[in-house]
């Protein structure tokens, strides 16, 4: 029983230990900033008369896909922060899922150059 209970185990674990890293990966990602295509109001006194919005593209973060957008108004202007601005949870499930999918790559990489090595050893 723990012959089979230990690989379970470490898989468990390794699968653990990758979603969590996944998650700091892609909470860190949101240093990764630009400006997008979407117009957000910075004001209400633009325009000729001075009663026009004043429309700005929104500052967004997240790498590959930007999930933090920056709500003026709300939170500091030109500064992300997670309790103030506008959170897009599947853009953010999106990330994780793609730090996932590159940590198992890189694992498998690392796991065939590892054995490789072995093998020309012999």
């Amino acid at each position: 029983m723990t012959r089979l209970a230990s690989p379970l185990v470490r898989r468990f674990t390794t699968l653990l230990l990758t979603l969590l890293l996944a998650v700091v990966l892609a909470l860190a990602s949101v240093r990764v900033q630009r400006q997008g295509t979407e117009q957000v109001a910075y004001g209400n006194v633009c325009g000729p008369r001075a009663d026009g919005l004043c429309l700005r593209p929104a500052l967004k973060g997240g790498f590959p896909v930007a999930y933090l957008v920056d709500r003026p108004g709300v939170s500091v202007e030109g500064q992300l922060s997670l309790w103030g601005d506008e959170l897009l949870p599947l853009a953010l499930l999106v990330d994780i899922v793609f730090y996932v999918l590159l940590l198992q790559l890189m694992r498998l990489g690392w796991r065939r150059h590892r054995t490789s090595r072995v093998n020309r050893a012999s």
